[in-house]
């Protein structure tokens, strides 16, 4: 039976990926924090170990034996205030990953970056594996970590690891414990103003990313990146649709740029009072105006990936929220 290590195997992506691992008969090692939540592991069929990709000294022992390694630890926030902690854990953290991967000797890594490490096509549509990034000039804190974190991976792909990314797109789904999209459901619940600003994006259901994970260990070739997504949609039309499954009002008051700007940082101040994060924040508005549509052609041609609607990973996303009281 083939070994398998998953780090942050507590959140959206590492929870579905282990447990759909377990069910294709891979020895799975989920690796969680130790105030991460088990929530998303409930019922899980393998082993849970605890430990940090920020402790690079005790990685090599907890991976020790693992024929395949998986990354999708990361911290997801567009809060521009948090910029030292997403590089100390997007960028240090993937070095330390790779580094043990390397020490340890597994036979491959897949590591998850996002479509917010891809630049910006010059024609300002679609964008591919190809675009270069770009975007440093927009100062957008979690891009830029994951841009540097796929340099880190990089690094060690010249230094011999059997190494494949993949960037998806904004994640739908079951097991949002920390309700990175889920919030938009729970904000939008039951009501009849709903806003919504110009712009789109690509968005992917975590089932589909789990798979496509799983072909890219199979199928990706080593030092390609593939893009996963289920849809490039308008704010507009995904709102409407996460309306039509919480019961909100479809989408009726157009937010212009100046005014989102002007609520997020005013949101941004509360969150200082609060200590909760903002729903909104400055780092969302500015990501909100760049061109973020991708092509996800490369993985449907080269790892057979065949996504959903996003509709059917809203619906799972939300049932599963509902269930076990997160909203």
């Amino acid at each position: 039976m083939e070994k398998v290590f998953v780090t942050g195997a507590s959140g959206l992506i590492g929870s579905n990926l282990c447990h759909k691992l377990a069910e294709l008969g891979y020895e799975v090692t989920a690796m969680v924090r130790d105030q991460s939540s088990l929530l998303g592991l409930k019922d899980f069929k393998g082993k849970i170990v605890r430990g940090d990709i920020l402790e690079e000294k005790s990685l090599p022992g907890l991976m020790e034996g693992a024929d395949f390694v998986f990354h999708p630890a990361g911290l997801v926030s567009f809060d521009n205030r948090l910029r030292e902690k997403l590089f100390r854990v997007n960028v240090d953290g993937t070095r330390n990953v790779m580094n043990a991967a390397l020490q340890v000797g597994v036979k491959k890594v897949v590591h998850t970056s996002s479509v917010a490490a891809i630049g910006i096509s010059s024609a300002g549509d679609i964008a591919d594996e190809t675009v270069e990034y770009n975007r440093l000039r927009y100062n957008v804190a979690y891009s830029d970590s994951k841009h540097f974190g796929e340099v880190e991976v990089e690094k060690a792909l010249e230094c011999g690891l059997n190494v494949v990314i993949v960037n998806p797109g904004s994640i739908v789904g079951q097991r949002d414990v920390y309700s990175h999209f889920a919030v938009l459901m729970r904000v939008f619940r039951g009501k009849r103003i709903v806003p919504y600003l110009s712009g789109g994006m690509c968005v992917v259901g975590v089932d589909d990313v789990v798979d496509g994970e799983i072909a890219a260990l199979k199928l990706g070739r080593t030092g390609e990146k593939y893009i996963l997504g289920s849809e490039n949609v308008s704010f507009k039309d995904l709102f409407r649709e996460i309306g039509e499954v919480v019961g909100a009002a479809k989408p009726n008051v157009y937010v212009p740029i100046w005014m989102a700007k002007a609520v997020a940082s005013l949101l941004e101040i509360l969150s200082e009072i609060t200590g909760k994060p903002p729903v909104l924040t400055k780092g969302h508005v500015i990501a909100a105006t760049l061109p973020h549509y991708f092509s996800f052609e490369k993985a449907k041609r080269e790892l057979g990936f065949e996504p959903h609607p996003i509709i059917e990973a809203i619906r799972k996303s939300y049932e599963w929220s509902v269930q076990n009281g997160l909203l």
